[in-house]
């Protein structure tokens, strides 16, 4: 395994070395090739059984993924696998490889033949005997049968299990193990250690040879990317503990390549055109879309699309063009026509802009991945893959496109670095260590940033409309980096101290800035000498520069809105629902209700508005969802505004607000759950579809009372420890039946669908208590559970009636991810786990009857079908019996899932924005795996 992003711990890796047969091919001058017998060590696995090992791994790993499904990046690395593959001895191992779509520099493989490259660490390939290095290096972990070694040691060890038997079996054992091993105080080394990284460098540079590619390549490769800078240690500093992990695997590929027979592999390194091509394709990271390899009874297109909430909107500084961005896409809309000129996939894209000459669009993704694209052309100009050899916790990209912005924590001395990073050649251009000391507040929102991917600006990263001056950091720790010349501009005292809150350049000569301490020193100060121009007093907040204006910037921390659009000229600040707005001298843009854009003159508030509805965006995975009892109707929202389709056409019948849940009273009746915005109350709201109509509530709306998995409910305190759950019917806020909890509000969820209510009690409360004394057989259960201290009750309602279905006692899994991931499909209890698997348990006897990959996202409880999603675009259906009974690809992500038609059908919303209908009455067809 190679990674610089932490090692992926599914890998069964171990073993030891032997010698085999001599290898195959015209390069005999190579000798033998040193891969270890596949009973070196203990091995209860047939080739067919490590087959079958190998996808319950992958079955388990690769929802972590986007699999890249451009066939042509994947068939180059083929080529190479299958080249290195004839050196090696013969095996009934099939080789495979493919591209993830991942940021991390990471090659990981799985048993069976599996490996994986991430699209970043094949960018930063140089030529095809880097790829074979690094391809050779996984095939030696999957050739020494590391994987089979290490789950065979630990199958006994653990579980003491000797034998495995079909393909079933290996699954439940292979879950068991994982169970075991969240388990095991004792963990014994893998093939990520030391040991097995050896075994495989010495395979893989063997194979590599042997194949004719050039063997020095992996040592250039790991000394480039984990910037070694050819150290390599010695026995002197290994003695010492001073030579560094990476410095001594560089040692050992050296040495493994010196080892090698005069003329074995290539002596230089060329890039082929073939190479050159398939690199920039990688490097590009453009989307491909997959075609559904499962064929539907019916498919229809929502229409018009769902808008997405924009994140950004912004004018060219020359005002010609507009930029929308939101979580799936980046349009360029022509300023003069309001019509959409192109679309940029913008997956993981951080907030992208227009470069100061306002030919270019350039923005940057997840692992420091760059692109810049023509406006005139339409099309990708330049992509580039820095690394950085520190983590940048933030990086943000200046206007041209030429340097990156990179801050990182040193957490052995406590404190952020910043640099500059050069797009074009990486290096480091300009730096200063240390930056400052963070506190452990802007430490943790860092990480948080960085883990969700979110490009979030925790520290300021303010640039100046011209695009030549940076200005970052926080209070009296600020710092300003003229980029032409890449030197420090003298700061003056107001702009270090006084400006102590948020700040943003006003044009490229002035700095809008919060003064904590004294609200009259906040305002609007000349840059970069610092004179207060304009006194105003801000409120605490964040502060975001428009595009071309000498008079506005848009600061957050307004009561009742996402942020506020200040005006310098009349000192008045108005409420904005969303930060997506933008200001080019008085012309503003932003988002209105229905998801349009809306185009208005700020010097003129009685002129026309132009409007455009933007085309569509693949659904992100955060909206709220909601079908109608028999399937005919689906209501879909955004944080700002929704939509409700009539699935049979696919056509839009009624636009909303943004709701965040939904009660369908009937086929043709809604109740929406509509958020405070802005100034706007929370509101109810009646929805009748048939003829379209649509009134608030006649009731007044409680915050306690909420809309909540398909149902209006209320918490309400009763006396010093106990609550009631009132269920009351939105129509008219009638109680529809109530219940007690002695010691306070239960936890619960509700099963996809919410026919039922699950709700689950600590042993120790009063609730599992009286469960307890009053049912014989819950006390059996709990008393036979070996780890009490995760025992769980869990009491199953029905939710139109409140009575109680089912109860149980559970141990919970360590993986257990939470009282949102339970459902209940008749006697059987399904329990999402961190890890991707779903346990499934019975309620009469509180035992788990199996595992699946995957977590549940349909059930039907007259056909006794449950519906779980594994990979994104992959659904699979499975009986009462765990039997699977269909598999479905969509070719693209799943949004949305629901058994209609008695459970004889399956309806799949995706994020394409189309409704996919699938037959379940005809007999599976097995697909490859």
């Amino acid at each position: 395994m190679i990674s610089r992003a932490g090692c992926l711990s599914v890998a069964f890796l171990g073993g030891c070395l032997c010698i085999p047969s001599l290898a195959q091919g015209p390069s005999q001058v190579c000798g033998i090739a040193p891969v270890a017998d596949e009973h070196a060590q203990a091995n209860i696995f047939s080739a067919q059984q490590e087959e079958w090992l190998g996808e319950a791994m992958a079955d388990r790993v690769e929802s972590e993924y986007r699999l890249v499904s451009d066939a042509s990046l994947n068939a180059h690395l083929q080529m190479i696998v299958d080249k290195l593959a004839m050196h090696l001895p013969p095996t009934q191992i099939k080789f495979r490889v493919v591209l993830v779509d991942s940021a991390d520099i990471n090659g990981f493989s799985l048993a069976g033949g599996r490996i994986y490259l991430t699209r970043k660490l094949a960018a930063l390939a140089q030529n095809d005997d880097e790829l074979a290095a690094v391809l050779g290096h996984e095939m030696g972990h999957i050739a020494s049968h590391q994987f089979t070694f290490e789950a065979t040691r630990d199958l006994k060890r653990l579980l003491n299990i000797t034998s495995v038997g079909d393909r079933a079996d290996v699954y439940a054992k292979f879950q068991a193990l994982m169970d075991a091993e969240m388990r095991d105080k004792h963990p014994q080394p893998s093939g990520d250690d030391d040991t097995g990284q050896d075994e495989a460098d010495k395979i893989g540079v063997y194979a590599a040879a042997a194949a004719g590619y050039r063997p020095q390549a992996e040592a250039d490769f790991w000394n480039r990317v984990f910037f070694v800078g050819g150290k390599t240690g010695n026995k002197i500093s290994d003695f010492f503990r001073l030579t560094k992990p990476n410095e001594k695997r560089l040692r050992g590929m050296q040495a493994l390549i010196v080892a090698l027979p005069k003329g074995c592999g290539a002596e230089k390194s060329e890039v082929t055109t073939e190479f050159a091509m398939w690199h920039r394709a990688v490097v590009a990271d453009q989307a491909v879309v997959a075609a559904a390899t499962s064929p539907s009874m019916k498919e229809v297109v929502l229409t018009p699309p769902l808008h997405m909430d924009l994140d950004r909107l912004r004018f060219s500084p020359d005002g010609k063009t507009i930029l929308a961005q939101d979580q799936s896409s980046i349009f360029v809309i022509a300023g003069d026509t309001l019509k959409v000129e192109f679309r940029m996939d913008a997956r993981r894209a951080f907030p992208a802009q227009f470069s100061p000459d306002s030919q270019r669009v350039v923005f940057t993704t997840e692992g420091l991945h760059t692109e810049e694209w023509s406006i005139t052309d339409k099309s990708l100009k330049t992509a580039q893959e820095v690394v950085a050899k520190e983590t940048c916790l933030q990086s943000q990209l200046s206007p041209d496109g030429k340097t990156l912005v990179c801050i990182t924590l040193d957490p052995e001395f406590w404190q952020t670095n910043l640099y500059l990073l050069d797009v074009a050649t990486g290096a480091v251009v300009w730096q200063k260590k240390p930056f400052f000391e963070p506190t452990g507040w802007i430490v943790s929102l860092m990480l948080t940033a960085y883990e969700e991917g979110e490009g979030r600006e925790v520290l300021p990263v303010k640039f100046s409309a011209d695009g030549n001056v940076v200005m970052t950091g926080l209070a009296n720790e600020k710092i300003a980096i003229d980029l032409r010349t890449r030197t420090v501009i003298k700061l003056p005292w107001s702009l270090i101290d006084t400006v102590s809150g948020g700040y943003a350049f006003v044009g490229s000569n002035r700095i809008a800035g919060v003064s904590l301490e004294d609200h009259k020193k906040s305002g609007l100060y000349s840059f970069p000498e610092g004179q207060l121009l304009k006194s105003m007093g801000l409120p605490q907040g964040w502060l975001t520069s428009v595009s071309a204006s000498d008079n506005y910037a848009i600061i957050s921390g307004i009561p009742d809105y996402e942020a506020g659009l200040i005006n310098f000229s009349t000192g008045q600040i108005n409420g904005l629902r969303s930060q997506a707005v933008d200001v080019w001298n008085s012309n503003l843009i932003g988002q209105i209700g229905d998801g349009s854009i809306t185009l208005m003159n700020l010097s003129d508030p009685k002129a026309q508005q132009k409007r455009m509805d933007l085309p569509l965006s693949p659904l992100a995975d955060s909206q709220s969802m909601s079908m109608s009892p028999e399937g005919k109707y689906l209501a879909i929202s955004t944080r700002y505004h929704g939509g409700i389709w009539d699935l049979g056409a696919g056509k839009q019948v009624l636009a909303t607000k943004g709701f965040q849940s939904v009660h369908w009273g009937k086929e043709s009746e809604l109740f929406v759950d509509i958020p405070k915005q802005g100034s706007n109350p929370r509101q109810i709201m009646q929805i009748e579809l048939s003829p379209v109509k649509g009134t608030p509530v006649t009731y007044k709306v409680d915050d306690n009372i909420r809309i909540r998995f398909g149902g209006l409910y209320e918490w309400k305190t009763n006396g010093k420890k106990a609550a009631d759950l009132i269920r009351h019917n939105p129509a008219d806020n009638a109680v529809l039946w109530t219940k007690n909890f002695s010691d306070g509000r239960g936890s619960y969820t509700a099963s996809v669908g919410w026919g039922d209510l699950i709700f689950n009690y600590q042993m120790n409360s009063g609730m599992a208590k009286e469960f307890l004394k009053s049912n014989p057989n819950l006390a059996a259960q709990l008393a036979a559970l070996k780890h009490k201290e995760l025992a769980r009750m869990i009491e199953v309602v029905d939710a139109s009636n409140g009575k109680t279905l089912s109860e149980m006692v559970l141990e919970l899994p360590l993986n257990f991810s939470g009282t949102n991931g339970l459902n209940r499909m008749g006697n059987l209890l399904f329990v999402d786990g961190a890890d991707n698997r779903t346990m499934v348990y019975s309620f009469e006897t509180g035992k788990q009857l199996r595992q699946l990959f995957g977590h549940v996202v349909a059930v039907d409880g007259e056909a006794k079908r449950v519906c779980t999603v594994n990979r994104e675009d992959e659904t699979v259906v499975y009986d009462e019996q765990g039997n699977e009974t269909a598999h479905f690809h969509m070719g693209s992500p799943l949004r949305f899932a629901r058994f209609t038609e008695h459970g004889t059908q399956l309806m799949l919303l995706t994020a394409d924005q189309k409704m996919r209908t699938m037959d379940l009455t005809k007999p599976m067809v097995a697909e490859a795996r």
